[in-house]
This record gives structure tokens, C-alpha cells and sequence, in this order.
């Protein structure tokens, strides 16, 4: 029963604060804050450095501890037909990425 009582409660403040709301005039005050607020800095060259150096760190670790001669003797054992498979995905892992980065609403930083 407490949901009962928290949807009559909200309903009660929504109706008391539309009921009693009030305009305050801006008098181009946003405006003037607006203007003086600094210009917002692009950093996204930032997550680039770190993958690429996340990247030639993977890469130098996997040469140098025979990572890359195990994943080739693991794949040379797998179904051709797996493989395919997986090939076939990377375009859209590929397109997926490419939409995010493009999208406008969608940031990391």
C-alpha cells in the first residue's frame, strides 16, 4: 500500500506546484552568464594516445611472451567455417563503432 500513498502524494505536489508556480523575470541575465562561461575544450585526442599506447603495449607484450605464436597454433586448429564466421562479423562491429563515434549524442568524454 505505500505506492498508493506515494502516487497520491506526488500527485497532490505536482498539482500544488503547477498551481502555485511563478515566472521570475531573466532580464537577459542567462544570457550574460552565458557568454562569460569558457568555451568547452575538446580532449578527445586524449582516449587516441592511451589506445594507441594501449595498443603497442599489447602488441610488444604478446612478441615478446610467444602470445601471437599460440593464438596461430590455437587458430590453425579451429573450424574453417568458425573463422568465416567470425571474419563476417567484423563489418558489423566495424559499422556499430562507426555509428557511435559519429553520433552526436554519444560521448566518452
Amino acid at each position: 500500500m505505500p505506492d498508493m500513498e506515494t502516487k497520491e502524494t506526488d500527485k497532490m505536489l505536482k498539482n500544488f506546484f503547477g498551481e502555485n508556480k511563478q515566472e521570475i523575470t531573466d532580464n537577459g541575465f542567462t544570457n550574460r552568464v552565458m557568454r562569460k562561461l569558457p568555451e568547452k575544450t575538446d580532449r578527445s585526442w586524449i582516449v587516441w594516445v592511451f589506445a594507441c599506447l594501449g595498443i603497442l603495449f599489447s602488441l610488444l607484450l604478446g612478441f615478446y611472451s610467444g602470445s601471437f605464436e599460440t593464438i596461430l597454433i590455437y587458430i590453425q586448429h579451429i573450424s574453417i567455417y568458425y573463422l568465416m564466421l567470425g571474419i563476417i562479423c567484423f563489418p558489423f562491429v566495424g559499422s556499430a563503432g562507426l555509428y557511435l563515434a559519429q553520433n552526436k549524442a554519444f560521448r566518452i568524454i
